[in-house]
């Protein structure tokens, strides 16, 4: 399933498509059209949607990211008419769009295989074959931009999504107002980056909750983080998948690898470089145990398992990965010294007078 640095990074194959200045006089206008059978599933825009949407005039603004999940924005090039008609920020369903809307959000959501293509380049997935040629096999939306860009939307098991709605406000777009961003917690990426905004250290500590399932729920604290991702992060912060009860201090650990690994992965297949870190748990991770009669090991000779954490199978390293056992809420060493030391100078109070 593409995660944070598979999604940003198609964020930025489609971002070739946003217009600029002196594309924005052009008078062609973006177009979408659906792919070759077999048609998408109904979590696809309907067929009048698109012909609203192509008659409307409209032109690649942004392209937006929260999580894993895409906002493509749709302006249209004469504002006039949407204008005239409402004046305050209206969020319209698909149903109700006209195609005179001043602003169309088109979100997408990749699920288990969605990926974004162009004519010059096809991302890889681990669970794709990387043979194909462009547009790819199951490919069910294509976009051609004003000026001659095109890329498209392919997912061969069909669990992607993507969904229209109309934007009558005032731009730029909070994003706080686009539908498919409003139930997700804040972007692992962004979040992770300002940790003394955004707090997020003390949203891990202290957890009853299993860390991995923390880290795969999409509402609780962070969106973005899959499997992969959380595995390589937990790799990292030498902490078991079932761990709860995080101190302060692994839960700063924590944050910090969660950039780390984000901003890594992001680097690399934006650069290019389709190869992540050789040291990574990554490419050792998908052996399911290893060869037969063997066991998968990572970079440094130490033994993988796989056990079930948060739903989804994980990889460990049981040597580095312990799960320490705490029954009540844990605190950092530092702080249990501190109140060590406090109980120590404090004075005894005097023993209670004898009656007479």
């Amino acid at each position: 399933m593409p995660e944070l640095p598979e999604v940003e990074h198609y964020r930025q194959i489609l971002r070739s498509l946003v217009s600029n200045e002196s594309n924005k006089q052009l008078k062609k206008s973006v177009h979408l059209e659906f792919g070759p059978p077999p048609l998408p599933t109904k979590r696809f825009p309907s067929e009048q949607t698109i012909n609203l949407i192509n008659e409307g005039n409209y032109y690649i603004a942004d392209v937006l990211r929260k999580g894993k999940v895409l906002c493509i924005v749709l302006e249209k090039k004469s504002k006039s008419t949407a204008a005239e008609e409402d004046v305050i920020s209206v969020i319209t369903e698909e149903a109700d769009i006209t195609g005179k809307e001043a602003t169309i959000l088109i979100s997408l959501h990749m699920g288990m295989t969605g990926r974004i293509s162009s004519p010059n380049h096809i991302p890889k997935l681990e669970s794709l074959s990387d043979k194909c040629s462009y547009p790819p096999p199951h490919t069910h939306l294509i976009i051609n931009s004003p000026s001659g860009q095109q890329a498209c939307f392919s997912d061969p098991r069909r669990f992607g999504s993507v969904f229209v709605h109309s934007y009558n406000g005032q731009s730029p777009i909070d994003e706080e107002c686009i539908p498919a961003f409003q139930e997700l917690a804040t972007d692992a990426l962004v979040a992770s980056a300002h940790d003394s905004n955004s707090g997020i250290v003390n949203k891990f500590a202290n957890q009853k909750k299993v860390i991995k399932a923390i880290l795969l729920d999409q509402r609780q604290v962070i969106s973005g983080v899959g499997n992969w991702v959380a595995d390589e992060v937990l790799y990292r912060s030498r902490l078991h998948p079932d761990q709860s009860f995080l101190t302060i201090s692994e839960a700063t650990k924590l944050v910090s690898e969660i950039h780390h690994v984000l901003s890594t992965a992001v680097k690399c297949l934006n650069d290019g470089q389709e190869q992540l870190p050789e040291q990574w748990l990554f490419h050792r991770r998908w052996r399911g145990g290893g060869s037969k009669g063997t066991n998968s090991k990572d970079f440094n000779g130490k033994i993988i398992s796989f056990v079930k954490s948060g739903g989804r199978s994980s990889a460990i390293v049981p040597s580095l990965q312990k799960k320490v056992a705490r029954k009540v809420m844990a605190a950092d060493s530092e702080t249990t010294e501190c109140k060590k030391k406090k109980i120590a100078t404090k004075p005894r109070t005097s023993a209670k007078r004898r009656k007479t």
